[in-house]
């Protein structure tokens, strides 16, 4: 039997669409490069945006495909970032981004809030207080000193530096050209649903749980896990490879924070800052914590001397860790709850 060749070019149409239905969303978005972030598939739906060294967006993020919808977990720093984010996210989903979580209120989490003014925005009752009170404080402060530390980042000179202390220098020069970039357009969006301790969302895919057990990084963390998957996104309750910020928490309340994660038993973990890790690097923490409380029981030790203050410097192997800077106002800050309360170590 001799096919027509209208019928052969149907048949060839036919076949065409269904490769075209069949390729993952995940294969069209290879070709979308942001200069912000990396995407990295962690299971079917679940993806890590991982922040480029020297970009805008600064902190982690997560995609989520729902099935019916899109969440996304810590919408960057800056709205550069986020559009991007919010393109690639929509791309690999097939979905328009429904919610997006804030998991604290610092300014690299939230930034990218009003690029997604549309969908719901979610974040602990505690975490919006604290956006409403210090996020419009913060980006005058930033605009108006912002210029003159990127101007000091440009103009250090890089011939003398260690391979890591040039990347370093090039993610604080990123930092603050984003914030320097972002000020006149950026604004306070304040999450629209605020919860306690916990919160569910169902889709047609897989039920996502959003927890908080209070203070760890700050005075309210959240953290989104995926039982199914066992993916945790612990945002800045978890940092790899990088200095963690304590000034704004209490490490005793985080290092407790840390084992009730832990307990879940998470497989992947997708952290604040750093690359995609495992339980292992919960344990890493955990000796960071110990090496800045033993710096500065042994600061403690030598009274206040400003002297000795110049001598305080990380340990290997966390002085090769990024943000290097918060060791030392990390171990003073330890130093404080020690001179407030000498016998406790």
């Amino acid at each position: 039997m001799v096919e027509s060749q209208t019928l052969k070019n149907q048949k060839h149409m036919r076949i065409v669409l269904i490769f075209f239905l069949l390729i993952p969303s995940y294969a069209f978005c290879q070709s979308f490069e942001s200069k912000h972030f990396t995407i990295q598939k962690l299971s079917e739906g679940v993806f890590a945006a991982i922040a480029r060294n020297g970009g805008y967006a600064i902190c982690n993020a997560g995609i989520i495909g729902l099935g019916d919808a899109t969440l996304i977990f810590d919408p960057f720093m800056t709205p550069e970032a986020a559009q991007d984010l919010r393109t690639i996210s929509e791309q690999l989903t097939g979905h328009k981004v429904k919610y997006v979580v804030n998991s604290h209120f610092h300014n690299d989490h939230i930034g990218g809030n009003q690029v997604f003014n549309d969908a719901t925005i979610i974040s602990t009752e505690k975490t919006r207080e604290l956006i409403a009170k210090f996020q419009p404080e913060e980006a005058a402060s930033d605009k108006k000193d912002a210029p003159e530390a990127l101007e000091m980042f440009r103009k250090k000179d890089t011939s003398l530096m260690t391979p890591h202390e040039k990347e370093e220098n090039t993610m604080w020069k990123g930092y603050y050209e984003a914030l320097v970039r972002s000020s006149d357009s950026l604004k306070t969006i304040l999450p629209n649903v605020t919860f306690l301790d916990r919160l569910t969302i169902t889709g047609t895919s897989f039920p996502i749980q959003l927890i908080s057990y209070g203070t760890a990084h700050t005075l309210s963390d959240l953290f989104l896990y995926l039982p199914s998957q066992r993916i945790a996104f612990p945002g800045d309750i978890l940092f790899i490879k990088n200095q963690p910020w304590l000034g704004d928490g209490d490490p005793v309340k985080w290092q407790s924070y840390l084992k009730a994660i832990a307990k879940l038993n998470p497989q992947v973990l997708v952290p604040g800052h750093g690359p995609v890790g495992s339980l292992q690097d919960i344990d890493q923490m955990e000796s960071n914590f110990k090496s800045v409380k033993d710096t500065a029981f042994a600061y403690y030790k030598r009274k206040l001397n400003p002297e000795n203050e110049k001598t305080i410097a990380s340990p290997a192997p966390y002085n090769n860790w990024f943000l290097s800077n918060f060791f030392k106002p990390n171990v003073i800050s330890e130093f404080h709850r020690f001179y407030k309360n000498p016998l406790k170590k």
